[in-house]
């Protein structure tokens, strides 16, 4: 895909980046010309294929195993990202999991799991690929993923949507620690989405049902499901020379759904 947003000579690292969001979030920044460090869980089949769609792009591409929750695998992630890629630019602190739990009703072990992923890791893979960007010199961006959820009360997604309010409020405070340092903070709030499923504890997918689907698509402005290159687009321009004076914004990426 030919596109005019540059990013040529720049690193980014996309957490969760094997497959779904994460990985149409590294193609396009390869195709805009950045290098990608991928890190997630495991480095296995889709892992690979996503490696090879952005090889294909003519970038490299380096698979990283990570676990955001563990600062030790943090710290080896940036730690390789600057070896064998030559520093970092971007972070994209797309790695989560969803919960489908009320807050009268979740459990010790969902609260812990969710917050840890969403909050703890993105606060992490901040304040390490952070130290990086300010050692370089250069400035950077980090995009982090909230949620429609972060902006709307859903009962039915109750720890997920007070982490994704969470790193809202992260974003902001993030934009005022290291904008000093040329360093830009922003997060994506993506909506109904395509893929019809997301990631929970242990592994879990969550299916939408057609009541579900049914019940969302008539809140909607624009009468479609969002595909990841919806949201890949915008992580790519906040990434962007074009977005070199927005800091500190969630933009909503969501058909209208939080339209008041």
């Amino acid at each position: 895909m030919e596109s005019s947003i540059v990013l040529s000579g720049r690193v980014a690292i996309v957490t969760g980046g094997r497959r779904q969001l994460g990985a149409a979030q590294a193609v396009r920044l390869a195709e805009c010309g950045a290098d990608v460090c991928l890190a997630d869980l495991a480095n296995d089949e889709a892992m690979s294929a996503t490696i090879k769609r952005v090889e294909a792009t003519g970038r490299r591409a380096l698979p990283v195993v990570c676990d955001v929750t563990r600062r030790g695998d943090v710290e080896s992630m940036v730690q390789a990202c600057t070896r064998e890629l030559g520093g970092v630019d971007i972070l994209v602190n797309n790695a989560g999991i969803s919960s489908r739990e009320t807050l009268m009703e979740v459990t010790d072990e969902e609260w812990d799991a969710v917050l840890s992923v969403n909050l703890k890791g993105m606060v992490l893979c901040t304040q390490l690929a952070a130290k990086q960007m300010i050692k370089q010199g250069n400035g950077g961006a980090v995009i982090n993923l909230s949620s429609s959820t972060g902006l709307n009360a859903n009962v039915s997604r109750g720890p997920y949507g007070v982490s994704k309010a969470a790193v809202i409020m992260a974003t902001k405070l993030f934009a005022r620690e290291l904008g000093e340092h040329g360093i830009r903070v922003n997060a994506i709030a993506p909506g109904f989405t395509s893929t019809a499923k997301i990631g929970g504890r242990d592994g879990t997918m969550f299916h939408r049902g057609p009541e579900e689907t049914d019940r969302v698509m008539s809140r909607l402005a624009l009468k479609r499901e969002g595909e990841p290159i919806d949201y890949a687009n915008t992580i790519a321009f906040l990434a962007s020379d074009l977005g070199a004076y927005i800091t500190g914004v969630t933009v909503p990426i969501d058909g209208g759904f939080t339209i008041p």
